[in-house]
């Protein structure tokens, strides 16, 4: 803050008396003096010491810029100006006019402003004053316009609550909310094929004008690299209703797979789950496979639905394969009644020690009746054509008793066992040609690969089912949420090395997050050199083919 000197009242008043600079008003419009009136607002009259300093220089601070208004003044009257004062002048150009205020200017000022004010208005003088701001009137709204955004905010936070926290507040955010999730998919992939290549027919007499494998590579060579990584997803949600999460795996990143499970909370009753089903496909670019695990016995997801369905031990004491059989038939007819089209069963292990989570889940301890009765099971199962099953659990859990999803199991039996005990149904059912899927668990096999769990050893996948069970079908693994998978890698890098070992469908992702971290892991592989494209291509088109078995994939005809 500028200091000033201090002075006396008896002083100041003595100033006012002497120094005070009065600016005459005009009654007239006249343009000269409306300009002079102009410069003596915008430079705001105080009072001068003006004999005490012939030079401004010699002036204190606060007394040089009033001088230099009594200067200006004087030049523009015709008043001759001493060249000290010129040259005062014009070093104090561009200085900001201050005003040192006193009673009697400040007084006399607003009162000329009222008597002007007070004048008809013809002979008025303009005079411009420092204006002073208003304080702002706070804007209100009509009661018109409160209604409507009381309403807009009552819509926004209806929806919010449906979608959930993760929608409202997730990377998505408002843009779901008001208006759904993005679709980065083209929702036009196979309806563009099926213009170019015909329409499908119902005529059974109408013949394909592409082979089933031709439809396939045609798809697979118009899809994007984030398609085809997404037809490699089977997810999970929560929830009975088609949530935020799952629009966006489906919409935003086009998973292939969709896993029910009754521990999510994704079956209440008939209707909502026939709905639900709906949605999934209505919003899918390439049909979904829609999954549930539906063994029997404890392992019964559809129990409240349908009523108990009995399970495999139940059926493989019987020893007849017709009951097999039709367990299968009922089982298609329930399943495709709600629109599943993929069931993971029947288990093909063999039970050698006690595993609690393998009770009564299996159809015996020896490999004949197991792959007897597994067989049959299938045969009723896909006689339909709408509902394909699952094998599982590759390389075998029937000798180990701890439980995957809580730890890692250690399978310790030797190679020459493996193959002539664990791997029996397996080598059967696969040269039967009935087998679309196998699901491979998270183990350390000792005798093949004591260094990485079962469902990213290359070894066993590649190695063994592959190439020496000479398995072409869809390979799938268990949860790679699993504490098995876990306590060893993190998701993303988890999804990397199961696609290395040769895993088509990966099974864990529970959220869009989830989806994101295992496509961006398989991805930096990719750029690495890790995985190449020839392997990802390989991938979709063993699940187009599934999903043309299921009757998901109509071939374009003529």
């Amino acid at each position: 803050m500028r200091q000033t000197n201090p002075r006396s009242a008896q002083e100041a008043n003595s100033i006012d008396d002497e120094d005070t600079v009065k600016l005459p008003v005009s009654r007239t419009r006249s343009s000269s003096s409306t300009r002079l009136l102009e410069r003596a607002a915008i430079e705001v009259i105080d009072t001068i010491e003006t004999q005490k300093y012939a030079d401004p220089t010699e002036a204190p601070i606060e007394l040089r810029d009033t001088m230099k208004t009594q200067h200006l003044h004087m030049s523009q009257s015709g008043v001759t100006v001493s060249p000290v004062q010129k040259q005062a002048d014009q070093i104090y150009t561009l200085e900001t006019i201050d005003t040192i205020k006193t009673p009697g200017i400040s007084q006399k000022l607003y009162s000329d402003c009222d008597t002007q004010q007070a004048l008809p208005i013809d002979q008025q003088e303009t005079l411009f004053l420092p204006h002073t701001p208003r304080p702002t009137q706070p804007t209100t709204l009509s009661r018109v316009g409160t209604i409507l955004l009381l309403l807009l905010l009552s819509i926004v936070v209806l929806h919010a609550t449906n979608v959930g926290p993760s929608g409202f507040l997730g990377t998505q955010g408002w843009a779901y909310v008001l208006n759904g999730p993005a679709n980065t998919n083209d929702p036009n992939l196979l309806k563009d094929i099926m213009n170019q290549n015909g329409t499908p027919s119902i005529n059974a007499t109408a013949h394909p004008q592409l082979t089933p494998q031709q439809y396939i590579n045609l798809i697979v060579q118009r899809m994007t690299l984030d398609q085809k990584l997404g037809q490699m997803l089977i997810v999970q949600f929560t929830g009975p209703s088609y949530s935020y999460d799952l629009s966006t795996m489906i919409s935003q990143y086009g998973v292939g797979a969709v896993l029910i499970f009754t521990a999510n909370q994704n079956i209440q009753d008939k209707t909502q789950l026939k709905s639900l089903i709906q949605q999934i496909q209505a919003n899918s670019t390439i049909p979904s496979a829609v999954a549930i695990d539906q063994e029997g016995g404890y392992v019964d997801r559809l129990v409240s639905l349908d009523g108990p369905r009995p399970s495999e031990a139940k059926i493989g004491a019987t020893n007849d394969p017709a009951q097999a059989t039709a367990k299968g038939i009922q089982d298609a007819q329930d399943l495709a009644s709600y629109g599943f089209n993929l069931n993971l069963a029947p288990v093909v292990d063999i039970t050698n020690v006690y595993n609690p989570q393998l009770y009564t889940r299996t159809y015996g301890n020896n490999a004949a009746l197991i792959t007897k009765m597994a067989a049959a099971y299938l045969q009723g199962l896909q006689k339909s054509g709408k509902v394909m099953g699952t094998l599982k659990h590759f390389p075998g859990l029937g000798d180990v008793s701890v439980d995957p999803h809580v730890g890692v199991p250690r399978l310790t039996r030797s190679l020459s066992d493996l193959e002539n005990i664990d791997w029996a149904p397996y080598r059967t059912l696969i040269q039967q040609g009935n087998v679309h899927a196998v699901m491979v668990t998270h183990e350390l096999v000792t005798s093949v690969d004591g260094t990485q769990p079962s469902s990213l050893s290359y070894k066993l996948v590649t190695g063994i089912l592959r190439q020496q069970l000479g398995f072409q079908g869809v390979i799938m693994t268990d949860s790679l949420t699993m504490e098995g998978i876990l306590a060893y890698y993190p998701e993303a890098q988890a999804a990397a090395m199961a696609v290395e070992a040769g895993n088509d469908l990966l099974m864990g992702a529970t959220s869009p997050r989830d989806v994101a971290a295992m496509i961006e892991g398989i991805k930096h592989a990719i750029s690495n050199g890790d995985i190449s494209q020839q392997r990802i291509d390989d991938s979709v088109r063993r699940i187009l083919m599934m999903k043309y078995a299921m009757g998901l994939l109509p071939i374009p005809t003529a």
